[in-house]
């Protein structure tokens, strides 16, 4: 494929995205605080061994993020303090979305750049399904196009809050956690 082929098949590809998020922001999302968190349903698991399913009586953060996503990489270190900070309390959870390429590429590429962190990401981390079913019923459901944005599930399985993950987040744990 010659570059000018590739410069337009990136370009077709931008132009269906923005559609697409076009079209999401116009509609009313179906997943907001109150709603009952939707499954988990992760293609693999990069680090550590994550739960199957969210579990009655347990708090967990899911936070969306992507390799490419230059505020993530910002983000993944305060993650990791919250994590450290509320470790038997709450459930940390990140989980890679919208990564280019496909199959083995996109593994690779997820699996490098977990690597890399090291420690700086020290909580549970997976990668979206070949179909992007957490970025549809996560995301896309709340209305959220864009990264990194994290989800609180309380102990009831409800989502509790939504929002970048440097925001009040670390507020709304401690509600939730109080049962406020």
């Amino acid at each position: 494929m010659s570059s000018m082929q590739k410069t337009f098949t990136l370009i077709g590809a931008a132009i269906v995205l923005l559609f697409a998020v076009a079209l999401y922001s116009q509609s009313k999302p179906s997943l907001k605080v109150g709603s009952n968190a939707p499954a988990l349903q992760v293609s693999r698991w990069v680090k550590g061994e994550g739960p199957d399913s969210l579990q009655a009586g347990k708090v967990y953060v899911v936070e969306f993020w992507a390799t490419w996503c230059g505020p993530c990489r910002t983000t993944i270190p305060h993650l990791t303090e919250l994590a450290h900070t509320y470790k038997d309390k709450v459930t940390f959870i990140g989980v890679s979305v919208w990564e280019s390429g496909s199959g083995k590429e996109v593994e690779d590429k997820v699996d490098a750049f977990v690597k890399e962190m090291g420690n700086k990401m020290d909580y549970l981390v997976a990668r979206d399904t070949a179909s992007a079913t957490m970025a549809g019923t996560w995301m896309a459901a709340a209305g959220q196009n864009g990264i990194p944005a994290a989800f609180i599930v309380n102990g009831k399985g409800k989502i509790a809050w939504i929002g970048h993950p440097m925001s009040s987040m670390e507020k709304a744990i401690e509600k939730v956690l109080a049962e406020k």
